[in-house]
């Protein structure tokens, strides 16, 4: 990736939090500092040229692909297929044709091989045997290294690890945004293991718990896989506050970057800590964690109305706490941003069964603008999540959740690097594209042993053939598109009406290439 983007320049070394001290609130005015941003987007022009697949293998690249393969290999080994052998075009071909069932989702994915509910997009890339035996023998970590459990150093994920590493490393080489969020996601499953965690506000409830780092586009620059309590070593400021120290290690320092979490991570400590490393931090904080700041009673808030608020100001660390009512009170604390400007938001009344305009302060609309990226990543991710079962080994769904993530941030990336007047392809053919550019060009698909009873029986199975539409990177790529004459009329893939006898010879659909007609040209111009 270093020919597209440099590789930032930042220190991994750990953030010593701020000492604890005494707190002096003060009912005053917020000296506000200066939070322009100081850094810029780097956007490679270059960039703009590149296929959707190379968009993708930024992310999930060669040395990931390499990896799995060698590490199926060994796994093979220890379980004594001494004949099992995998190549890098196998296990990416294999992992497409887990894309492809997120978008196109049948009850098994044995129907996608069945005779009644044939998809010939994936049956003609592998044959189901192979599809399962490389589904049986995939992994990605030597379980000869794992230490056992209660030894000093087990590590719970260590048959991920890996992986994790090769795709996070990957992804912190993409230029942040000024405003990012963190916050937790949810990797869906439902197997019984330690490793599964509860969080009811989420729309799946139970699964992996992921601690990640997004931007206000949804791209998701880091993340930490949370293992349990007593898994990692827990500084004076909590577990949600180390998190997010973190993570915090990939943001350039003192360039006024925003980061914005919610009350499970926040403290004013964290938010000192933070402000020291030229950070600034707006979030939602717990009442219990602001010691001494005496803000307005509910009671006394309620009574002024929905809009109404109260604030105080550390003055030692110049941060703000604004408690605003709305339906019920709401704790902020930021570093840059406070109550001017004021606006006023629509808020649905339950009383008068009609939206009224709800006054608020700067720092809650801030928050609320630049607080759910994480959230669009899980949005993004969901439409089309690879669900594919796999009992045995839970380790599955963490690697299904990484590919997902890489074809997403895959997507944003190149909707970032579009040029002026461009228009952007939705994030379903963006994957189609891709798993068709690799899908293609697959000829894994194993022939039935045997000779058929007689012709009769041949011609019986015989089936329509369906020419499949290339990406539009391919189809107007400018390189090898060259006619070439057919035996029979075919129906024009342009004026649909008309039939012609001439086809692309690397896009394989039929095309009018008449003085009269000039489809040819039209479909690999426009």
């Amino acid at each position: 990736m270093t020919d597209c983007y440099k590789v930032l320049n930042i220190s991994t070394a750990a953030s010593k939090p701020s000492k604890r001290r005494d707190l002096a609130w003060r009912k005053v005015d917020f000296v506000q500092p200066d939070a322009a941003w100081k850094d810029h987007l780097v956007v490679d022009q270059e960039m703009s040229g590149k296929t959707p697949l190379e968009f993708v293998r930024l992310f999930f690249d060669q040395g990931v692909v390499n990896h799995i393969r060698d590490q199926t290999k060994i796994y093979a080994l220890q379980k004594d297929a001494k004949e099992f052998g995998v190549s890098s075009a196998e296990v990416e071909c294999f992992l497409w044709i887990l894309a492809f069932t997120g978008i196109v989702k049948m009850s098994s994915y044995r129907s996608y091989w069945s005779n009644e509910t044939r998809y010939p997009v994936i049956a003609d890339a592998m044959s189901r045997d192979r599809f399962e035996q490389i589904k049986k023998y995939l992994h990605f970590n030597d379980i000869l290294t794992q230490k056992p459990r209660g030894d000093p150093g087990h590590d719970k994920i260590h048959k991920v690890r890996p992986l994790i590493e090769m795709i996070r490393d990957n992804f912190m080489k993409i230029p942040p945004e000024e405003h990012q969020a963190v916050d937790e996601q949810i990797v869906p499953t439902k197997q019984r293991i330690s490793l599964k965690q509860y969080n009811p506000k989420k729309p799946h409830k139970w699964g992996y718990k992921f601690i990640s780092r997004a931007g206000e586009s949804g791209f998701v620059y880091d993340f930490k896989m949370y293992t349990g309590k007593g898994s990692v070593d827990v500084s004076d400021l909590g577990v949600g506050a180390d998190f997010v120290l973190r993570l915090a290690r990939g943001i350039p320092k003192h360039k006024n970057y925003k980061l914005f979490f919610d009350n499970w991570f926040s403290s004013l400590y964290l938010a000192q800590t933070l402000s020291d490393q030229g950070i600034l931090t707006l979030a939602t904080v717990r009442a219990n964690r602001l010691k001494g700041c005496a803000l307005e009673s509910d009671s006394k808030l309620k009574a002024r109305g929905r809009g109404s608020y109260d604030w105080r100001v550390e003055t030692q660390s110049n941060a703000i706490v604004v408690k605003w009512y709305d339906n019920k009170p709401v704790h902020l604390i930021s570093t840059y941003a406070a109550l001017d400007p004021e606006d006023t938001c629509r808020r649905w009344d339950g009383k008068r069964k009609e939206y009224a305009d709800v006054k608020r302060p700067y720092c809650v609309k801030e928050y609320n603008r630049f607080m759910g990226g994480v959230d669009l990543a899980d949005m993004l991710l969901e439409l089309y999540r690879i669900d594919f079962q796999s009992r045995s080994k839970w380790y599955m769904r963490i690697f299904f959740f990484l590919f997902d993530l890489s074809v997403v941030n895959g997507w944003l990336l190149y909707r970032r690097c579009l040029a002026a007047g461009q228009k952007p392809t939705n994030l379903l053919q963006f994957k189609t594209d891709v798993a068709r550019a690799l899908l293609s060009g697959a000829s894994l698909a194993t022939p039935k042993r045997g000779r058929p009873l007689s012709d009769a029986d041949t011609n019986s199975q015989k089936k329509r053939n369906y020419t499949c539409r290339p990406p539009d990177s391919t189809r107007l790529d400018g390189q090898g598109h060259f006619p070439a004459w057919i035996e029979s009329k075919q129906r024009c893939r342009v004026c649909v009406q008309a039939h012609s006898k001439v086809k692309c010879v690397k896009c394989e659909v039929s095309l009018c290439f008449t003085p009269n007609r000039n489809c040819f040209l039209t479909y690999h111009t426009m």
